[in-house]
């Protein structure tokens, strides 16, 4: 294949496994560059050969990850498919002849251009799963996440597209606005010049978060959210952060990038608000020029989309950011979608009861939708998710114990969570809230009784603090004592670390929240616990120390008591803390293995370690100090963890070979271009 191009070579590798399955009468075919390690570059396949319409027999196929744009008439012979793949290729149309394969159960299109759906689509009966997320559709996330339940998707689309016909649907013309970044930066004093062009020498830091309302030059309605930069409210904001929205990070340009914790930000942006454009904006350059790696940050983090200075003293670079603004919103997805009109008529209803209650039952929202003649599930679920991103409600429909209410005034929550974690008598009583100080706390008359104990449930939801004694007594781990516990001695233990890009302080609270049951006494400080894990009966209870460090971005894990039990101990702990990771979006933290009896050498890289051994090396050198040490890679893995876990994480990590063809057990016949 040498003196070929690598499409001819792609299309002579998709030849090759389409003989081949029809050959071994294969069920599954899969001709895809994901997870291959290949010397053909990705997406090399443009064409889906039509010697595919032979495969009658075929159940499944999956051609993801190529750059094929248009799909062969023969692909619809293929009435016996179940289930079809073609996410992540440049399709822009998805035929008719869909509409043929009628024992379909998974349809995968997401991550194509795919802008449309054919009506032939609503003759697969038996779909079970629908992929549409990321392409061009008209399908908010709230609808297009529901990938279980395609009908649900398809009613919701096929229903705009016939209200759109009738002309009963206007556009959105409205999104999300947030300004975040450190303490004393200048956020609130931006807002004000943006909205109403003056400035405040004495303005009043903002305790929490304050939401106003705003427009762009050309009319489309901008909810705006400051959020405080107090280092305790930080765990809080995860609440509002939220995707399809423009964010504003504004550093005080009398300071080094790492001062203003420029990363920190970024990558909160990044956890919580995924692909969300991100202006960044240098304030108070009346007093000093914005100094920092403009082409370094922007390398690291592409969501960036500008980089500008301002003084809203002066009110330099105000009119500049406003156009900013107005681009960048024009260019958000979903920003100028159609909705009914119907949606717009609720919409304006609940605004106008947030301006007489805090909050709206579940039941009288319903009755709201049906009176408007939103009468349908999908939709009033789908309107009141739309509304809870848009920042005029919130609403958590997956938590039974807040689904009950809706809240009209988001601030009437932030203000609850701020007055709790900023309460002196609190912070005296480390953390540990009765329902008497709550009362006291929240002594307020927009506070009644029976509601005080919804923002703790919303603290519990998002993991903030956590029961004692149930629904009497809470501990809110924020507020626990800094100083670390005298735990005794952690030597011969075994140990693991986490080293992060960052950390931020709330992925050790939601750990402490999580493992509570497992707390040895009161061993527990703001960035450390001691637990206790086993079954005491038997004998076989581990102790184990977790401590985060913020500066150094890392968390350490020490686990003694019986060495047999000590890997299971471990399981336990890497378990809830990889389920915080995964909620973090690109937090990413690289997992380490201390030598044990070695303090002098650096950790090990877990995944490295890993490699070795898959490659059979047996043993790796590391530098303590004075000499090179040879290390047995088997035992030191072992010491974590099981060749059988172990073998598992190999297939996560590896993949498969491409550019071969594979008869599987299966009857599967695989092959990456």
């Amino acid at each position: 294949m040498a003196d070929k191009t690598p499409e001819e070579q792609a299309d002579e590798i998709a030849l090759e496994l389409i003989q081949s399955a029809e050959k071994t009468h294969a069920k599954k075919l899969k001709i895809s560059t994901i997870g291959g390690i290949s010397f053909f570059k990705l997406g090399n396949l443009y064409a889906l050969p039509s010697e595919i319409g032979r495969l009658i027999e075929l159940l499944e196929l999956d051609i993801s990850f190529n750059n094929i744009f248009d799909l062969p008439d023969e692909l619809w012979q293929l009435t016996n498919l179940i289930s079809l793949d073609i996410s992540a290729n440049p399709i822009n149309q998805l035929p008719a002849g869909i509409g043929h394969l009628t024992n379909l159960e998974r349809l995968n299109i997401s991550g194509t251009s795919i802008a449309s759906l054919p009506k032939e689509i609503l003759r697969l009966k038996k779909l079970t799963t629908l992929d549409v997320q990321d392409t061009k559709l008209s399908i908010p996330p709230e609808i297009s996440q529901k990938i279980y339940e395609p009908q649900k998707i398809l009613n919701y689309y096929f229903s705009i597209i016939n209200q759109k016909k009738t002309l009963i649907a206007k556009q959105l013309n409205e999104t999300k606005l947030l300004f975040v970044g450190q303490g004393a930066v200048g956020k609130t004093s931006i807002i004000c010049r943006l909205l109403h062009n003056n400035y405040k020498i004495d303005e009043p830091k903002t305790e929490g978060i304050w939401i106003s309302k705003g427009e762009t030059s050309d009319d489309i309605q901008l909810n705006i959210w400051d959020f405080g930069g107090q280092e305790i409210m930080h765990a809080t904001h995860q609440f509002f952060l939220t995707k399809r929205s423009l964010y504003v990070l504004v550093l005080d340009s009398r300071l080094s990038q790492e001062e203003n914790r420029a990363e920190y930000w970024l990558k909160i942006i990044q956890s919580f608000g995924g692909e969300s454009p991100v202006l960044l904006v240098g304030n108070k350059i009346d007093q000093h020029p914005l100094d920092i790696d403009r082409t370094g940050l922007q390398k690291k983090y592409p969501n960036i989309v500008g980089i500008l200075e301002t003084s809203a003293a002066t009110g330099a670079g105000i009119e500049e950011l406003k156009a900013a603004i107005t681009e960048q919103v024009n260019r958000l997805p979903h920003v100028r979608d159609l909705l009914p009109e119907t949606w717009f008529t609720v919409k304006t209803k609940l605004e106008e009861l947030g301006r007489q209650s805090n909050f709206i039952t579940h039941d009288k929202y319903l009755d709201l939708c049906a009176e408007n003649e939103v009468t349908d599930e999908i939709s009033q679920l789908t309107l009141i998710g739309f509304l809870h991103d848009l920042g005029v409600v919130l609403h958590f429909q997956d938590d039974p114990r807040l689904e009950a209410l809706g809240i009209l005034n988001p601030q009437w929550v932030t203000n609850g969570v701020y007055k709790i974690l900023n309460s002196q008598p609190l912070f005296k009583n480390k953390g540990v809230l009765t329902v008497a100080m709550l009362d006291e706390i929240l002594n307020l008359p927009e506070y009644p009784r029976n509601k005080r104990l919804f923002i703790v449930d919303m603290m519990k939801k998002f993991e903030l603090c956590y029961d004692i004694e149930s629904d009497k007594t809470f501990l809110v781990p924020d507020l626990l004592p800094k100083d670390a516990l005298s735990t005794g001695s952690w030597d011969d233990t075994l140990a693991f670390l986490y080293e992060y890009p960052v950390l931020p302080s709330s992925v050790m609270t939601r750990f402490i929240v999580r493992i509570n049951s497992h707390i040895e006494g009161n061993q527990v400080w703001r960035s450390g616990v001691v637990l206790k894990i086993g079954e005491p009966i038997s004998g076989r209870v581990n102790h184990a120390m977790l401590r985060a460090d913020l500066e150094d971005k890392k968390i350490s894990i020490n686990i003694g008591g019986p060495e047999h039990t000590r890997r299971d101990t471990l399981a336990i702990i890497r378990h809830q803390l990889d389920e915080i990771h995964a909620s973090i979006k690109g937090l990413n933290p690289k997992r380490k293995i201390p030598v044990p009896g070695q303090p002098g050498i650096e950790p090990l890289d877990y995944e490295y370690l890993l490699e070795l051994e898959r490659d059979d090396i047996p043993i790796c050198h590391a530098f303590n100090g004075q000499r090179n040490i040879k290390i047995d890679v088997k035992q030191l893995l072992n010491g974590i963890e099981s060749e059988d876990v172990r073998r598992m994480t190999y297939i996560n990590i590896s993949g498969s070979i491409s550019g071969s063809v594979v008869v599987g057990d299966d009857n599967t016949v695989e092959g990456g271009i």
